[in-house]
């Protein structure tokens, strides 16, 4: 049966929020989709679809590697927010994502969870108001699918 990149999608987004969300965590919000508004939800990380590549293995049939783009949104300044702060959960979301990679590599889900090249962080204004964009590109390598 061939594997879904949802599947894989889903999981590492519940990863994520169980890594990053709560009382003393630095995210209010991760999502497995794009959201049409980041009104009161920053900083917030998104799982996205990337791409897919599928290699034919002789006789055990397909491996399947799915791309996937974890974006960190955090809103630049606001009220009793600076832009330091913001500078500093931007590194420390970013850190906490790479320790969920390191602990989870060998999961049930996959054989490999790894970055699959290095972040980027623009900044982009989204309905006039400014935020930090760290684009995290993430492999997911499933055993067989």
């Amino acid at each position: 049966m061939t594997s879904n990149r949802e599947t894989s999608r889903d999981a590492l987004t519940v990863l994520l929020e169980a890594a990053l969300v709560g009382t003393g965590l630095p995210v209010k919000t991760v999502s497995n989709s794009k959201q049409s508004s980041l009104e009161e939800i920053s900083p917030l990380v998104t799982v996205l679809s990337a791409g897919t590549v599928r290699e034919r293995m002789t006789f055990q049939g397909d491996q399947a590697s799915f791309l996937l783009n974890v974006q960190v949104w955090v809103l630049q300044t606001g009220a009793s927010w600076t832009l330091a702060n913001a500078e500093d959960a931007l590194d420390d979301i970013e850190c906490r994502i790479a320790a969920v990679y390191e602990t989870n590599r060998g999961a049930a889900e996959w054989d490999v969870l790894e970055h699959a090249g290095p972040t980027t962080v623009v900044e982009v204004a989204v309905a006039g108001v400014p935020y930090y964009l760290e684009n995290i590109p993430t492999r997911v390598r499933l055993a067989k699918s």
